[in-house]
């Protein structure tokens, strides 16, 4: 018994007719006449009573007919669950992101990854940026999401820009400037700063920074350096002084906080988000991610 005299059998039991079975699946009346008692001699029994005139199952027939459309829908299942077996993808991913970033539609995008890829496990580095960058050139990550400050000394990197993000001062409400439209980087001179502490000069975060206080006019008072954004936030709320944060953690600002953002004035004064990984990276789940996600034309 194979599939095809059971698809052949249930063509005729439904059209009862040789004939019109037999043109179902283009072939001649004999080979379907053939198959069926070929069938019938390995049960030992009649599946069809005929005669010139018509085509009627027997009892025998009747209860085969239904087993038979049992054996041919778990068979096509059998098929079914073996091709997604086959097709499914597994992998591991190791993603970074610059403290502050979880603030933004991130974990949308990883969802919507993990549900298309459920067996590819993900695991997360919420860091600043000097130890995203050395994770992504030691191995330890795969992909990051991550500030670029200058592209210099990462030659083994490749990137591409997420988004452009506002760069606006924090500071508390009762701040002389808190209450602003927007203000000049050279109005925050005599005002102390609260800033993220930097690890690594490498990567063009210090002076980047260091840069656009000398074309203010100044450089920073720097009063209190955290490990973390929500340490700072705390700090600026504390009257400790301002920071300097882009929008997609201002963004994500509400009154708890007891703070207020306050934009810059100026086009330049912006923030690039980039996601960024090894130029010689040999992961196959890394190259879903991006093809689907990052690489998007």
């Amino acid at each position: 018994m194979n599939i095809r005299q059971l698809e052949y059998f249930l063509a005729v039991s439904e059209q009862l007719n040789f004939t019109k079975a037999a043109k179902q699946f283009y072939i001649s009346q004999t080979a379907v006449t053939l198959q069926i008692k070929s069938l019938e001699e390995e049960l030992g029994v009649k599946l069809f009573d005929r005669t010139n005139r018509r085509v009627k199952l027997t009892p025998a027939g009747k209860t085969f007919q239904e087993d038979a459309r049992a054996i041919l829908r778990r068979t096509s299942d059998a098929m079914e669950r073996a091709r997604r077996a086959d097709t499914v993808f597994t992998g591991h991913l190791k993603i970074g992101f610059v403290k502050g970033y979880e603030k933004t539609t991130l974990s949308d995008l990883l969802a919507d990854f993990h549900t298309k890829y459920p067996n590819i496990s993900l695991s997360f580095t919420r860091e600043n940026v000097s130890e995203l960058y050395d994770g992504i050139l030691n191995g330890n990550l795969d992909v990051i999401f991550n500030l670029q400050y200058s592209m210099d000394d990462l030659d083994d990197i490749d990137f591409v820009t997420i988004k452009q993000y506002p760069l606006l001062a924090v500071m508390p409400a009762s701040h002389p400037l808190a209450h602003r439209t927007s203000i000049r980087w050279s109005e925050l001179k005599n005002y102390p700063l609260v800033d993220i502490k930097k690890n690594n000069s490498r990567y063009g975060e210090s002076a980047t920074i260091s840069n656009a206080f000398t074309s203010a006019g100044f450089l920073p008072d720097i009063r209190y350096a955290s490990d973390d954004i929500e340490t700072s936030i705390l700090a600026i709320a504390a009257g400790l002084g301002y920071a300097l944060l882009p929008g997609y953690i201002t963004d994500a600002l509400t009154a708890k906080e007891k703070v207020i953002a306050v934009p810059l004035e100026g086009e330049e004064k912006r923030m690039t988000v980039i996601a960024a990984w090894h130029k010689n990276q040999e992961n196959a789940a890394l190259d879903k991610f991006l093809r689907e996600y990052i690489l998007i034309p």
